[in-house]
């Protein structure tokens, strides 16, 4: 696409935008979801129109430079990545399909084009991966730090939401949980993580495919991605279902990074409250993930697994104790 192809006039923030949109639609085919794009990037805004019967679901995950990530510890490739597929999980969470993502980018002036087509590329990368069209954004200078945000939209008939828990209802988690947090626990100590560790923090794999999968076959009562760690993301599903969730700690399949120390506090603090995992917790009826296992296994070479249960109550507890001391993240606290 060139700069008269977008419609914008020439210009150090035009070059910014040309570069970033190179390398995020780069080699992209047109999406199968269903959707007709009418109007692409280069205008005030997109248009698309979307198949009878479906509902749009929209979302949006901010990223802030020395809170989600540090310049040192990852390329700008990697922090668009991120960044997008952090958004990108809300919408697996939602049992929705991808329709596109709007990226708004604040840089230091001093950042320049090469900066952008490596963000651009890493947008690219996941949206290609879950297949969502880039369909614009914004792009500013800022004095720092360096922002980005991502609007995603999905189409879902019927989308899951933390609210339908009932008593009597399983809990459920796909992959494992705490290699993303025990990265983060090494960078922060200038060490080098694990190599998985290292995967799972730098390239998180949001679970869109398996929750569609999921709900093509499976009643899920409620579900939710893990972001802030498994504890505080299922005291939102509690909070909005009105129910208790109990969690058996040694049902919660830890990250293999772990292994070493997989039966210690540090260990179980990492998979219980770590967060950016972007594995789902779902909310099933008793015994309706039982035969689904071997089949979603097969399909995804991931594991899920039954770690607890739903109760009358509030809250949330580990093997019963009502309060572990595990919050998890949360961005006006000091310490999770």
């Amino acid at each position: 696409m060139s700069l008269a192809g977008l419609g914008m006039a020439v210009g150090p923030e035009t070059a910014r935008i040309q570069a970033f949109l190179d390398e995020a639609r780069r080699g992209r085919s047109p999406s199968d979801s269903g959707v007709t794009i009418t109007l692409p990037p280069g205008d005030d805004a997109a248009a698309f129109r979307v198949p009878t019967g479906e509902q749009v679901v929209v979302s949006s995950d901010a990223s802030v430079e020395g809170i989600h990530f540090r310049r040192e510890w990852m390329t700008w490739e990697t922090i668009g990545y991120r960044a997008a597929a952090a958004a990108l999980s809300d919408l697996a969470a939602m049992a929705a399909a991808p329709i596109g993502l709007v990226v708004s980018v604040a840089l230091p002036p001093e950042l320049g084009i090469e900066i952008a087509s490596a963000l651009g590329r890493g947008v690219g990368e996941i949206a290609a991966r879950t297949g969502a069209e880039v369909l614009g954004g914004d792009l500013v200078a800022s004095p720092g730090p360096a922002f980005l945000d991502v609007t995603v939209l999905g189409l879902a008939s019927a989308p899951t939401t933390r609210r339908g828990a009932r008593p009597g209802d399983e809990l459920w988690v796909t992959g494992e949980l705490g290699g993303a947090a025990a990265a983060l626990r090494d960078l922060e100590r200038g060490l080098e993580p694990d190599r998985t560790a290292r995967s799972a923090f730098d390239r998180p794999s949001p679970r869109i495919d398996e929750a569609r999968w999921l709900v093509e076959r499976v009643d899920i009562r409620a579900a939710i991605d893990l972001s802030d760690g498994l504890l505080r993301d299922a005291r939102h599903v509690a909070a909005a279902s009105e129910v208790a969730l109990r969690i058996d700690a040694d049902r919660v399949p830890v990250a293999t990074a772990l292994d070493g120390f997989r039966q210690t506090p540090a260990a179980a603090k990492l998979a219980l409250a770590g967060g950016e995992d972007y594995e789902l917790l779902l909310v099933v009826p008793p015994g309706a993930l039982q035969t689904a296992t071997p089949a979603f296994a097969a399909a995804f070479d991931l594991p899920l697994t039954r770690i607890g249960r739903v109760t009358r109550g509030k809250g949330v507890s580990v093997d019963g104790l009502e309060d572990p001391g595990l919050a998890g993240f949360d961005h006006f606290t000091c310490d999770p």
